[in-house]
């Protein structure tokens, strides 16, 4: 039976999957009768695959010299929806200001967040520029700021922007239409994929020398149709010289 191996570089990691897919489905090959997912589960699987491609963009556009961002507004000035997609259009018009006259273009991940409070927030993750050149742009609130860590594995960061989204689309007005926005200049990584065999399939993972592997990363088990599938990501170590 074929599987199909996909792997994806980006930035510092490396994300292997193993999985079966109609796809590639031999013809002569009876199908199994597909199983009907509840709307429920189909949103979780639809946030897995959001977090796996947001992880993917962070990964391969941002390190530890890039910086996460939140904007906060102050109780009397927190906005309508309208006047908060604004606002953040402003914010980012003055931004890309700055980048530019510091010879540099900005690069950008934003999702915006209203708390059970109703504390509101737009939070960012951008590449390096002198924070105190962005935190004069903001007139509402207070900007909070703290760098990347060098691992080069956003993973958890990327599922932080798909719970703000996940929060947002419970409500009747939503903040945005998509789960996170980034800026166009981003490079969004593309996996590599190739045919395998069940027997290659089920060979332990290998972390070859230089790398380690993110446990938290690895996935595994069967799907309702009976199928196996293997996902994990492994991590370059950094070397000092």
């Amino acid at each position: 039976m074929p599987y199909v191996k996909s792997v994806c570089r980006a930035g510092k990691t490396k994300e292997i999957g193993k999985y079966y897919t109609r796809r590639y489905h031999p013809k002569q090959e009876k199908r199994k009768p597909k199983s009907k997912k509840t709307s429920e589960k189909q949103r979780d699987i639809n946030d897995r695959q959001l977090v796996r491609k947001l992880t993917r963009i962070l990964n391969e556009n941002f390190d530890g010299t890039s910086r996460y961002v939140t904007f906060s507004y102050k109780v009397k000035n927190r906005p309508d929806i309208e006047t908060l997609k604004r606002q953040k259009r402003e914010l980012l018009k003055k931004m890309r200001k700055v980048y530019k006259e510091e010879g540099r273009e900005l690069k950008y991940v934003e999702a915006s967040e209203v708390g059970e409070r109703g504390a509101v927030h737009i939070h960012m993750v951008i590449n390096d520029i002198d924070m105190r050149k962005i935190e004069k742009l903001w007139r509402y609130g207070y900007v909070a700021s703290k760098p990347l860590d060098e691992s080069g594995q956003y993973r958890k960061l990327a599922e932080y922007f798909i719970k703000y989204f996940q929060k947002t689309r419970k409500t009747s007005d939503r903040i945005q239409s998509k789960a996170y926005n980034c800026s166009r200049n981003l490079t969004r990584p593309k996996p590599k994929k190739k045919i395998i065999n069940s027997n290659q399939f089920r060979k332990e993972i290998k972390v070859p020398e230089g790398w380690y592997l993110d446990k938290e990363s690895v996935r595994q088990g069967v799907t309702d149709e009976g199928y196996e599938y293997l996902f994990y990501t492994l991590i370059q170590i950094h070397r000092r010289i």
